[in-house]
């Protein structure tokens, strides 16, 4: 059955019958992430909502005031997914969620365009696709694609999509000769009786039960988002198409509005002094380290010069590093001392790194009533207890118990 939907795409509103109504709790897909559903599947005379296929994802909308959250087809009817039951014989006014099916023809019709370029002009056939929620990327049969190629593909596109080339459709049976002529890439395996061709002017004919737009100048343009590593053997090609070339843009600008307010500097020299900023960080960064090596060997000198030795120490520094605490335990454990030392991590209220180290009767007798109290989680190895800390607010409690305990030794 050919849905409505694809014998006209800009079909925005029609009146159809509900043949079935049943419910079911089949998940629900959105871009690839998969939902817990328990609802109703109503099944239609026919259909403007466009049910998942070829790459392309659901349609939603509305059938009277009821939302449909998913269209699946299922041979040759199509499924669409409510909350709600429907009365079976009734009549419903199905209206189409616009803004993201123009997104998806745009999309879609983008990609017939760019794997047609791609592969008659460059030699790289396209194996499979894939539209999500904000970029696409068609997946290339090589793993050396050069940018040249991707730059020249980009411009070809565009060219075509400014001259207005038109965008028809053709309906054939299966069994015609003249299907021999068309390209097929990820066409349904139910789509077996009538079969609809993209034609793209004389640049290419597609089989496909996708929607698309009448004419390439409905694309707007098209913009080549870089390549990255795809399955063994591929690569794919990420890329935007029309409203979604508009709205990245937007998105950038407001970024670049807002890094020139931090920078406070023109645009153009954001790089600048971005590579400035991180060459005087890591400068900054190695003399922080050098002062908490002295600082630390400052800490082991104390204790070591005490006159009595004490018999534990304990620190928590919040700025502290893991080199910084490494150096304290390595110039002490030789020194039969308990040492406690812990640092809060920067990006976690309240969670950090805790090191335990010393004699091991002290260890065994100290060690659980620590971990519990600040929440830590690791594991006692080589005469040293390392790992994180769920609470290190709790810091105080521990120095208490400690100083119980060699009160009482």
């Amino acid at each position: 059955m050919v849905f409505k939907c694809q014998e006209d795409s800009f079909l925005r509103e029609y009146t159809s019958k509900v043949l079935k109504c049943e419910k079911t709790n089949e998940s629900i897909v959105e871009y690839g992430k998969v939902s817990k559903f328990d609802g109703y599947q109503i099944t239609l005379e026919n259909t403007i909502l466009f049910p998942a296929g070829g790459g392309q994802p659901h349609d939603k909308g509305w059938l009277n005031d009821t939302e449909v959250l998913q269209v699946l087809r299922k041979g040759d009817e199509a499924l669409h997914f409510t909350l709600e039951p429907i009365t079976e014989g009734s009549e419903v006014v199905q209206k189409i969620d616009w803004q993201r099916r123009f997104d998806h023809m745009q999309q879609h019709t983008g990609q017939h365009l760019l794997s047609a370029i791609l592969e008659k002009e460059h030699n790289l056939p396209t194996t499979s696709w894939w539209l999500g929620a904000e970029e696409c990327f068609v997946e290339l049969d090589s793993t050396t694609i050069k940018y040249e190629n991707i730059k020249t593909a980009e411009e070809r596109c565009n060219k075509l999509i400014s001259d207005g080339i038109s965008v028809n459709v053709k309906f054939f049976k299966a069994n015609d000769p003249a299907l021999n002529e068309a390209h097929t890439r990820g066409l349904p395996k139910d789509c077996i009786d009538t079969i609809r061709v993209i034609c793209i002017g004389d640049v290419d004919e597609n089989m496909c039960c996708g929607t698309h737009v009448t004419n390439l100048c409905q694309l707007q343009m098209i913009k080549l988002l870089g390549t990255e590593p795809g399955k063994k053997g591929k690569t794919n090609l990420r890329f935007i198409v029309g409203n979604r070339v508009v709205k990245t843009f937007q998105k950038m600008l407001d970024r670049e509005k807002a890094l020139t307010g931090l920078l406070k500097n023109e645009p153009s020299k954001h790089e600048e002094l971005v590579s400035k900023m991180q060459k005087n960080m890591k400068l900054s960064n190695k003399n922080l380290q050098n002062v908490l090596a002295e600082l630390a060997q400052c800490q082991i000198d104390n204790i070591k010069n005490s006159n009595p030795k004490p018999k534990y120490f304990c620190l928590f520094k919040r700025e502290s590093t893991p080199e910084f605490n490494r150096i304290i335990c390595k110039g002490l454990e030789s020194d039969d001392i308990f040492i406690l030392l812990a640092s809060e991590d920067p990006d976690k209220t309240k969670e950090g790194q805790i090191i335990l180290q010393g004699p091991e009767v002290h260890c065994n007798a100290l060690g659980q009533q620590i971990m519990d109290t600040l929440k830590g989680k690791g594991a006692f190895k080589n005469g040293k207890f390392q790992g994180k800390a769920g609470d290190v607010s709790n810091f105080n409690k521990c120095t208490k118990i400690i100083e119980e305990y060699f009160n009482n030794v």
